[in-house]
């Protein structure tokens, strides 16, 4: 746990986990990628940022959280995909007092990934009896920043990334942002469903948050073995535009894949559908949407 100016922030992180789909084509066997909660802590009063997916999951999330003896009052959902909030009704039930918030975009996103069908087809067929049979839903935070203790947390609205809408939490008091999927921690980026225009839209995102001087940085998805540098601000922006070159040369999908992977042996989550999207095919992970014909690699 770090600490500063009576504020300190930790990191949850739930491991890759498979998902129910067939094989796919390239890249390790289907796995949804590492995903993080981040624990902004005052001397009485706790603040979570991302609640997670499955029940297992939020269950052991919601132990982690007790054993740092704070009232957890709010948990503040970064943007509307889904594993970054379906494990609300787990951490709302064993923390009744808390209040999930997040801007009203994020919260429209919230509604649209949570309809019978949309689950049925997606997260519930991803993760058979994992996710909790109630839904729950965040309110929509009006102002551009909440408090801890007196200390202020900034939304900051990044527009569309690895979707629309998404924001990220400043704490000036720690130097801290917890990006949501801004940024990625290396750990394979969802860059397949993006379109040129999409990523120079997510490239000054980045930008946005590298003006802010941060001194860590929290990412949505993240290697488990790596700290929460700023760095990752500019090793992100990096991927995007490299991805972005490639596409452009029009490489085949085994093409494309190998070059990201062969730039970034490292990284975590060499998955199909984070590097070449949703393409319509049976391989895809149940609920998604196909990326734009106009923008997919021949």
């Amino acid at each position: 746990m770090l600490a500063s100016n009576s504020l300190s922030y930790d990191v949850f992180v739930a491991p890759s986990k498979p998902f129910a789909a067939p094989p796919p084509r390239v890249g390790d066997p289907q796995a949804w990628d590492p995903v993080t909660s981040t624990l902004i802590s005052g001397a009485r009063d706790a603040v979570l940022v991302d609640a997670l997916t499955t029940v297992p999951e939020a269950t052991a999330l919601a132990d982690w959280i007790t054993l740092h003896q704070r009232r957890l009052t709010t948990i503040y959902i970064t943007h509307g995909h889904s594993d970054h909030f379906l494990g609300l009704p787990v951490l709302l039930d064993r923390f009744p007092d808390a209040r999930a918030v997040a801007t009203p975009a994020t919260v429209a996103q919230m509604r649209s990934q949570t309809t019978p069908e949309a689950l049925n087809i997606g997260d519930r067929a991803r993760y058979p009896g994992q996710i909790a049979d109630t839904i729950a839903l965040a309110e929509p935070l009006e102002a551009e920043h909440f408090e801890l203790e007196g200390h202020p947390l900034v939304v900051i609205e990044t527009g569309h990334t690895d979707t629309v809408d998404t924001t990220s939490l400043h704490v000036p008091d720690l130097g801290l942002i917890a990006s949501g999927d801004v940024a990625y921690n290396h750990c394979h980026m969802y860059v397949g469903a993006t379109t040129a225009d999409g990523r120079a839209e997510w490239i000054a995102a980045l930008d946005k948050l590298a003006e802010l001087n941060p001194a860590a940085v929290v990412t949505g998805h993240k290697d488990p073995t790596q700290g929460n540098p700023p760095t990752v601000l500019a090793e992100s922006r990096g991927y995007i535009e490299y991805y972005g070159q490639l596409r452009e040369q029009g490489l085949a999908d085994q093409e494309l894949f190998d070059a990201m992977v062969s730039r970034y042996p490292d990284w975590v989550s060499r998955q199909q559908f984070l590097l070449l999207g949703i393409t319509g095919t049976a391989d895809d992970p149940p609920g998604h949407s196909a990326i734009p014909p106009s923008d997919r690699p021949s």
